[in-house]
């Protein structure tokens, strides 16, 4: 068994299709298949099951799926550790981030690092906060960007800085010259939202119970971008994240009794290996943070 059969066979598995997974790996289907059939005869049991135009992972497949991502996750750490041993920054990193931080810190720490360190193949991945736990602990993110952890007895945690949400307002809405509003008094206010899946989401229902304020809610979109967007058209207003709003074109009202908020995090696991990318990696983030908060 060779080690490109484990990447193959994991990318057929995360995509349920070996054309779409030749594409990712920049081999042929034919090359692709020839190698599955190879692995699945040095195991002497079949790995996938035809459904329609694609596969599934068979029940084998299922069991030996997490087998071969442990596998080549310690071969993986082995050879970044390699590759920093001659204090030359090189290998690769895969951070996991919240969409909100993604959308407004992450941006100009990436350009910064690449700039630096041209060699180390970063990977950022936006997930939800809950993905981001569970990841760090099966060893399939080096990094992670999110907020106080649920679980965490096998998570380092950093905080990294305190996040207010505010209300972000259309500049012809009724509430646009105000300064701060009291939740109490958005109970008939329409609003646009993240899903009830997000934790900010969580956060502003909290907040609302708190002030024993109803929250309405108009719209439900999936990203910080399309609820500014919607605010900017004209539409209702959105509770975000006061550092993402920079447009000239929204207004941002602070909110209070309660003000929402919560702790932004570096998360990282504590058997995970030391690497000097993700050291420096780190040391920028609190950087940036320094320099948006100054």
């Amino acid at each position: 068994m060779e080690l490109r059969h484990l990447r193959y066979f994991l990318a057929i598995a995360e995509h349920s299709h070996f054309g779409v997974a030749a594409e990712e790996l920049l081999v042929s289907q034919p090359t692709l298949s020839q190698q599955m059939k190879e692995l699945e005869a040095e195991l002497e049991i079949q790995l996938f099951e035809r459904v329609g135009r694609g596969v599934k992972l068979s029940q084998a497949g299922e069991l030996y799926r997490e087998v071969a991502r442990r596998a080549l996750n310690v071969l993986e750490e082995g050879e970044a550790l390699l590759h920093e041993f001659d204090h030359l920054l090189r290998g690769s990193l895969t951070i996991g981030v919240v969409q909100t931080v993604n959308a407004y810190l992450i941006p100009a720490v990436v350009a910064q690092f690449i700039r630096e360190f041209p060699k180390v193949r970063l990977r950022i991945e936006e997930l939800a906060a809950s993905e981001i736990e569970d990841r760090l602990m099966k060893a399939t993110l080096d990094l992670g960007l999110s907020f106080s952890p649920t679980s965490g007895s096998e998570l380092e945690c950093e905080s990294l800085f305190e996040e207010e949400l505010v209300l972000a307002v259309h500049p012809s809405h009724h509430c646009s010259q105000r300064k701060k509003i009291g939740l109490a008094a958005l109970t008939t206010e329409p609003l646009s939202l993240l899903p009830r899946g997000y934790c900010t989401r969580r956060i502003i229902e909290e907040s609302f119970r708190q002030a024993s304020a109803t929250l309405s809610v108009a719209v439900e979109l999936n990203s910080i971008a399309a609820l500014l967007a919607i605010v900017r058209a004209g539409g209702p207003p959105t509770i975000v994240p006061k550092l993402g709003i920079d447009s000239s074109t929204v207004k941002m009202v602070r909110l209070e009794r309660p003000t929402p908020k919560r702790q932004v995090c570096i998360l990282s696991s504590k058997t995970k290996p030391n690497l000097r990318a993700r050291d420096i990696f780190v040391e920028m983030l609190r950087s940036h943070k320094n320099n948006r908060h100054a």
